[in-house]
């Protein structure tokens, strides 16, 4: 039986260098054969329990322990699920009985994992060449559970080690929640390379001291965040890493926020890509702040806008692309289908966001679709009054959100905003409002202000923007 390539990849490496440090944390390193041994032991664990094609949950948020089960998953040809640690108890319970996991695997002790059957687990849902299950929110507040198989996870690792680049012998910071995706390339990249995974301890992805302390300690060659916290650390003062790669994706990267990092890091990468396209799908090197755009699409990936304009809909083909919904054939099919892409007829994911055209060819990020809002006639897009507010220099962060939607006679924009610490006393919302005003229309200006000391993020490290509407 032919094993999925994620497996094969990082058993070559621990058979060439069965004593290179494959996982480094503050407390252990664990060498290429050490992890092999353990990963072919739950692995088979998972084949007495288990037919091929099963789904078995991962309960835990360590990073050292997520490639374990994820390994252990691929040898054992499984699909893996890892929880949302921070789920309420309603929305796990939700989710579980959508996906009915035959199995669960759980820490037993600070190196490995047991396996707890489900009833009847042989009776459940195959999951034949899926690698993975992943959890999305849904535009109806819904959870959407994206399936991603064991060759777009091959395919998407094998392009990203090229760009932005990972080589034998370098390593990555691991500090994502195991169920946003992002995290997937923190874990398994280095190990199908010949690299080395930095576990970084709890807390480090919240508390940018953690992250700085991790950092200097082990010196990564690379590291992976969003935005939002690339933001916190540097309004904590973060002074940066010279000798790291900078990737940053998962929400609009802004000049400002460029030209923070560029300074920051060896190399500042945009990275760009959905759940449902596998980790990241394309990247750019960011040589200016003023020249931000999605890049050039990763090996074996494509990209176009929809429609023959110079704007439209992103949408994504080849390599990497998810195989569709868990239990909803009917958003598969309507946000999976065929498009003439310039390249003849493809298979296209419709991303939901919009771009556009630069004269080079590469696609300028615009928002999302549902970022535009029509507030008393007037079309508005929030990013851009989040745009001018984070252009302030005492504002580290802002997010518009509407506010009394439901209520015509009420809506109104709120601009909750994020001002960095700063010796002097730092702007008050009257001095904000004056630099609105110096800047956009007045119906582009919120109504309200809130100064806050940080925003609600999610486990993902995005921007909680549905703990802010919420009255």
């Amino acid at each position: 039986m032919n094993l999925p390539g994620v497996w094969t990849a990082f058993q070559a490496h621990a058979e060439r260098h069965p004593d290179h440090p494959a996982i480094r944390s503050d407390a252990v390193a664990v060498t290429y054969g050490e992890l092999r041994a353990r990963a072919a032991d739950l692995g088979s664990r998972l084949a007495d329990a288990l037919p091929p094609g099963s789904l078995v949950a991962l309960d835990a948020d360590d990073p050292a322990l997520g490639a374990l089960a994820f390994l252990a998953a691929a040898r054992s040809r499984c699909a893996l699920l890892p929880l949302n640690q921070d789920s309420p108890a309603r929305h796990r319970t939700a989710m579980l009985a959508d996906a009915r996991p035959a199995a669960t695997l759980r820490p037993a002790g600070p190196r490995s994992l047991e396996v707890v059957p489900e009833p009847d687990g042989a009776r459940r849902t195959r999951f034949d060449e899926v690698a993975y299950l992943l959890y999305t929110s849904g535009s109806t507040g819904t959870p959407k559970g994206v399936l991603v198989s064991h060759q777009a996870l091959a395919d998407r690792l094998a392009g990203l080690a090229v760009v932005p680049g990972l080589r034998a012998g370098q390593s990555m910071l691991a500090m994502t929640a195991l169920s946003f995706d992002i995290s997937i390339a923190e874990m398994l990249l280095p190990l199908t390379v010949g690299g080395t995974v930095v576990a970084a301890p709890e807390g480090t992805r919240l508390d940018p001291e953690i992250f700085a302390a991790v950092v200097h300690r082990h010196a990564p060659d690379v590291l992976q965040a969003t935005p939002s916290f690339w933001r916190l650390a540097v309004a904590a003062g973060w002074a940066g890493a010279p000798g790291s790669d900078l990737w940053c994706g998962g929400e609009e990267m802004t000049a400002a926020l460029a030209a923070q990092l560029r300074s920051r890091g060896r190399r500042l990468w945009n990275v760009y890509g959905p759940t449902e396209a596998t980790i990241w799908v394309s990247a750019q090197l960011v040589s200016s702040a003023d020249d931000v755009t999605l890049g050039t699409p990763l090996p074996g990936s494509g990209m176009c806008l929809s429609g023959p304009g110079p704007e439209g809909e992103i949408l994504l083909y080849g390599d990497g692309l998810a195989l569709g919904y868990l239990n909803q054939p009917e958003l598969t099919a309507e946000r999976f289908r065929p498009r003439e892409t310039g390249t003849g007829t493809r298979l296209c994911y419709h991303t939901g966001d919009r771009g556009r055209y630069r004269a080079d060819g590469r696609i300028e990020f615009l928002g999302r679709d549902d970022g535009q809002v029509k507030l008393r006639g007037h079309r508005i897009e929030l990013g851009e009054i989040e745009r001018t507010l984070e252009a302030h220099e005492s504002v580290s962060e802002a997010v518009v959100v509407v506010s009394a939607r439901d209520d015509p006679g009420r809506t109104h924009l709120t601009a909750f905003v994020v001002v960095r610490p700063r010796p002097e006393a730092g702007p008050d919302v009257r001095s904000l409002r004056r630099w609105l005003a110096e800047r956009l229309p007045a119906v582009m200006r919120p109504a309200r202000i809130e100064l806050m000391a940080a925003l609600p993020r999610t486990t993902a490290g995005k921007v909680d923007r549905r703990a802010l509407v919420r009255p």
